[in-house]
Order: C-alpha cells, then structure tokens, then sequence
C-alpha cells in the first residue's frame, strides 16, 4: 500500500508518537531547520526579487506545486527515521476548537503564554528542547517596509497567539464556495487574481488573497490558517512551528479536492510559457528534480484518506 495523509483526529496514539518522534529527530539532525530556512528564501525571492525569474513559492500560480514538493521532501526526510510516517492534516473549517487534540500536550502542544507567546507545552516549547534556529531576516533585504513580514523577533523559542489576530477560522461553506471556481488561475497571475467577477482563480482565493465581495477583508482560508494560530505562523519563518505542515497538507488536500471536482478543467495555468510565473515546463526551485507537470497529480506519491 502507497503513503496515506490522514486527518490527525484519525491517526492512533502510536500514529502519533512516531510521527512526533520523527519531527524531533530531524530537528535534532538539522534537517528540519533547513527546510524553515527554505521558506524563508523563497519568499525572499518572492519579495524582493520579483521581477527577476520565476516567482515560485508564493502569491502565484506555483504556490501549490512548489508547496506539494516541499511537503513531499519533508515527509521523505521523515520517512528516513520512520518508514510508516506521514504527514497528517488539519481540516480547520471543522476541527475549530482549542481544545482539539491538535493542541494537546502529546502533539503540538498549546497556545503561547499571555506575556509574550511563548510556548510551554508539548514537544516543541522551549522548556522541552525545541529550539528555533533559523534567523527569518535572510541577507539582503534591506526594505524597511518587508521587515514586518520578515521577522518576528530573535529569541529562540516558538510563538503563539491563538485567536488574537483572528477569531474565526473558515468554514465549510467558505472553503465550498473556493471549491466551485472552475479556473485554477488567471492574468494576472498574482494577488490580484480573480478579484472580481466572474471571481476566477481558484489558486489566489485558496491562497487568501482576494475575498468575495460577501466576506470579510480578513482571513481567507490559508492565510485564516496562518493568522488564527498567530506568533510565527504569521510570518515566512512559519514552518518553526511544526502546524504549518499539517495546516499546509490540509492545503494540498484543497488542491486534490478541487482536481475532483472539476475533472475536465486544466488543473494548472499557465500551460504555455508566461514572464515571471511558472508554467507547466518549468523546474521548481531549488530541488530541479520536478517539474510543474509531475506535482499535478499527486496520487503517484501518496493519497488522502
């Protein structure tokens, strides 16, 4: 039998353990403070360097194959220390509550403590061993306006704010309504995709950058994931707190739902080659192992339960 994600609410207490276990001994290896430090150069490619290449990682249409391969080498790695591990996901649109498994003290462990964040239960507080390496203002950006979404600040434990930047995460109806966009994605091929109607771009409304008139400014789907947890789920350094790979399956899971449901639509654009975004050709960075045309169909490498 292939690798099979699970909701973490299915997985069993063993399930659990070695999972967890697999997370703490990539850390203690080094390995998982390389892939934090990837996402931080991404984006600063994203941000900085946009005009320049290929935008990959973020705020274009190779938002989800860049983060499928990347979840992928993720689990590889986990897999190196436990063959039977992989990665779960968090259906934030039902599984809403602080006191979910999720949270609790065997898993990811809670909520930051009120004075400035910190983490203090579970396997990646401070107080167990999880300590944060990765400096999130990478060489070189030098824009006084990024830093705010550069750095959280330099001390070395994990940071959560649950509820305080958002107190609602997504619903179902929310997530449906994205579901049913029958383009993947659209000129411009950016933040502004989609915008308005007919509100095509299901890659930028997945992603969170542009709403329905009807909703709220605030909180789209991925970015509501992000920001509900808070601390350093709100800023490139994210995957320091290991829900970022959990939250980021259940986006990936998105992305198989919606090749589901429209199985005769391109379930990518642009096929054809177009300045600065990826197009199906092209090799994503840094890996140069696949291209954007061997992430679409995920059911190779694993499947969702």
């Amino acid at each position: 039998m292939g690798r099979i994600r699970k909701n973490h609410l299915d997985m069993t207490p063993e399930e659990r353990r070695r999972f967890i276990g697999a997370v703490l001994e990539i850390k203690r290896r080094g390995v998982y403070d390389r892939f934090v430090q990837l996402h931080v150069d991404v984006n600063s490619k994203d941000y900085i360097d946009k005009d320049t290449g290929k935008r990959v990682g973020h705020i274009n249409p190779g938002f989800l194959p860049w983060h499928r391969q990347y979840l992928l080498e993720l689990e590889n790695q986990l897999r190196r220390v436990d063959p039977s591990v992989t990665l779960p996901y968090w259906d934030w649109t039902t599984d809403q509550s602080r006191d979910s498994p999720l949270w609790a003290d065997d898993f990811m462990g809670g909520d930051g403590r009120p004075e400035d964040g910190m983490v203090m239960t579970g396997p990646f507080a401070y107080p167990n061993g999880w300590k944060l390496k990765v400096n999130v203002q990478p060489a070189g950006t030098e824009d006084p306006a990024l830093n705010g979404h550069y750095t959280v600040d330099d001390r070395e434990f994990l940071i959560r704010r649950i509820g305080q930047k958002i107190s609602r995460l997504p619903t179902p109806e929310q997530l449906g309504q994205t579901l049913d966009l029958p383009v993947y994605d659209c000129d411009p091929w950016d933040y502004t995709s989609g915008g308005v109607a007919p509100y095509n771009s299901f890659r930028n409304h997945l992603e969170g950058y542009t709403n329905f008139p009807w909703e709220p400014a605030a909180g789209k789907l991925h970015g509501a994931g992000h920001q509900w947890v808070g601390g350093h789920m709100m800023y490139i350094a994210s995957p320091n707190d290991p829900v970022f790979f959990l939250h980021h399956c259940f986006i990936d899971k998105c992305w198989a739902d919606w090749q589901a449901r429209h199985p005769g639509v391109p379930h990518y654009l642009p096929v054809e080659p177009t300045p600065e975004v990826p197009d199906v050709t092209t090799s994503l960075f840094p890996w140069h192992t696949k291209r954007v045309r061997d992430l679409i169909d995920h059911t190779p490498y694993y499947r969702y339960a």
